[in-house]
């Protein structure tokens, strides 16, 4: 086992307070032990062993996600010596390919010209609408930040190009799909990644979680059916399609792929997703530290970090019964995890994820001819003939 990608988290701050973050509201605090932003010496050590973790694997390239926090609150200062340390300790046969995830609020048009200089690509993090962006991407005032985001997405599109005008997006199924795959159109998105708002069980039960299912099947009808040639890419619909007819063997959400991502936060600690600090303050606390420690020995010593890299292939027995488990993958990790049975359990998305699932092939087969749907061997799916099959019960 070994990583090929990092989440690096420069800064332990964010200057928003967005409702439902997995760092700052869902219960974990370990962000409250981290520097404010990531040292010279952890830079180096981080650099170092990502070095010899390409060379031990022969690794051509590996890619760095900055992160947060908010990772602009490091300051361009913090970038241009990012790099050029890389360049000294990083041969040139290695390519290390950079991108951010920002909520756009600080970014301005010199400092987006100077990450563009540096090959670093900015993705920005916007909510379905002005109001639900308002409601729930807000400041430590309580004051929304959809303005400011805005500005900071026409920034990217003017300093990086339409092409590179790529956003994530929390689902909320209060806002209408219509209106917000309009918002987006209206924006000049040119990808949209619509994420799932992170639950499991300790909590709440598959009764209870947003109805993302039928959201996102409204969302694919409306998607599907604009024959505008500019339209925006709509994951996770786009890579659900590519699964349904085996183009790829997935992502961290669905399909089979490992994961091989790991995250390095401010004090050099090298941990698991952060996405799975839903599971318990500290769930994802380690011993490990790129001052001290390889990257990879934490898939030798932590239960936790395998099981992430494994998650698609670790599933309960109703997972690996289900007809559709080669496109769903069990979902997301951190959404199956109850306190009684840990991550032995369904996705809490298990019937959203069934019904969008059915709904996306079913639609895509009905323009498909009977000859190709039968050379394909891809069959109609029936949403209750699936769910019948396992037990409903919540754990």
């Amino acid at each position: 086992m070994y990583t090929s990608n990092l989440v690096i988290k420069v800064a332990s701050l964010c200057n928003l307070n967005c409702t439902y973050c997995y760092v700052y509201n869902m219960g974990d605090t370990s962000y409250k032990r981290q520097p404010k932003f990531m040292s010279q010496e952890v830079i180096e050590s981080m650099l170092l062993r990502i070095k010899n973790n390409c060379i031990e694997n022969n690794l051509k390239e590996f890619f760095i996600v900055f992160h947060g926090g908010e990772p602009l609150l490091a300051g361009i200062d913090f970038y241009i010596n990012f790099v050029e340390t890389q360049k000294k300790i990083i041969p040139d046969n290695i390519l290390i390919e950079y991108s951010m995830q920002s909520n756009g609020t600080l970014l301005t048009r010199e400092f987006a010209d100077a990450l563009k200089k540096l090959n670093i690509q900015i993705g920005i993090s916007i909510d379905s609408s002005p109001k639900s962006n308002n409601n729930n991407r807000i400041y430590h005032n309580g004051k929304g930040s959809y303005n400011e985001i805005v500005k900071g997405f026409n920034i990217v599109r003017k300093t990086y190009g339409d092409e590179m005008a790529n956003c994530l997006c929390v689902i909320d199924t209060t806002q209408e799909a219509s209106k917000v795959y309009s918002h987006f159109k209206k924006l000049g998105a040119k990808s949209v990644h619509f994420l799932f708002q992170d639950f499991n069980y300790i909590q709440s039960t598959q009764e209870d979680v947003p109805k993302v299912g039928k959201w996102l099947s409204e969302m694919f009808e409306i998607w599907y059916n604009d024959n505008d040639k500019k339209k925006p890419n709509i994951r996770p619909l786009t890579d659900l399609i590519a699964l349904i007819f085996g183009k790829t063997r997935g992502t961290e959400i669905f399909g089979s792929s490992i994961n091989q991502t790991l995250i390095i936060e401010t004090d050099g600690s090298i941990e698991t997703v952060d996405t799975l600090k839903i599971c318990g303050d500290g769930f994802t606390n380690t011993k490990f530290n790129v001052l001290s420690n390889d990257l990879n020995l934490i898939y030798k010593e932590s239960n936790l970090a395998r099981m992430y890299y494994n998650s698609h292939t670790n599933l309960c027995n109703t997972c690996q019964n289900c007809i559709i488990e080669p496109v769903c993958g069990g979902g997301y990790l951190g959404h199956r995890f109850s306190k009684t049975n840990l991550f032995d359990n369904p996705s809490i998305y298990c019937k959203e994820i069934i019904e969008l699932i059915c709904y996306i092939q079913n639609e895509v087969l009905n323009d498909m001819s009977k000859e190709t749907i039968l050379e394909s061997g891809i069959e109609y799916l029936n949403f209750n003939d699936i769910t019948k099959s396992f037990s409903n019960e919540n754990n």
